[in-house]
């Protein structure tokens, strides 16, 4: 029977953030970055430590998240797009693990709540896929069971998960929420200042990064 013990997390910070211009895993919000946001997130639920797929900015990233409990997992050619990303962590998902939560890091404000009410809708159905909606959009995080592992390891690179979620319409418990943080991503300098209030110039150089120099 699932559990909170048996999703494994998985966080999507592999994308090389160019129309940010600095990797939006390590922008800042409120005291946080996305990325501890989400890891914090992920504790307080009392999920098992994630899985963390990065890519070129690893180097980065990796000291400043090392006190946190995680696996990172380093995708080569991120080019390839976000599924090479997922199968990658799915890979590393252990066999006692009966799904995967799959979280992109650029959408990093979806609360505790939300993420706890998705996890329990997740195993009271124990359907195939376990997503929020948001005035009729799909969002993440998502929950995918493990059934579904091997389609998406099959799934060509160029067309994404796209089919498969296509495929188990009947079989997706969805989660209504009036959270809009499940379906924005925070893409763009403009996307950031409209999540934070803050130019993403004035957000860092608050922590003495100054981009562009």
């Amino acid at each position: 029977m699932p559990s909170i013990s048996t999703i494994a997390p998985v966080i999507l910070a592999a994308g090389d953030s160019t129309r940010m211009g600095y990797p939006k895993a390590l922008l800042p919000l409120g005291a946080e970055t996305f990325l501890t946001r989400i890891l914090g997130v992920l504790r307080k639920n009392a999920l098992p430590a994630p899985i963390i797929v990065l890519g070129r900015s690893a180097t980065v990233i990796q000291p400043l998240i090392c006190e946190w409990d995680a696996e990172v997992c380093i995708n080569p050619d991120p080019d390839r797009g976000q599924l090479s990303s997922i199968q990658l962590a799915l890979s590393c998902i252990r066999p006692e693990f009966d799904a995967g939560m799959i979280w992109p890091v650029d959408q990093p404000a979806v609360s505790e709540k939300l993420v706890r009410e998705l996890s329990h809708l997740f195993i009271a159905t124990g359907s195939m896929i376990t997503c929020p909606v948001y005035r009729g959009r799909r969002g993440h995080p998502a929950i995918f069971h493990r059934e579904l592992f091997r389609e998406f390891m099959e799934a060509p690179l160029e067309e994404g998960p796209k089919k498969i979620i296509v495929r188990y319409e009947q079989a997706t418990a969805l989660l209504p929420t009036d959270e809009s943080a499940v379906v924005r991503d925070i893409d763009t300098p403009s996307d950031y200042e409209e999540l934070t209030g803050e130019t993403i110039h004035s957000a860092l150089a608050r922590r003495g990064i100054l981009l562009g120099v």
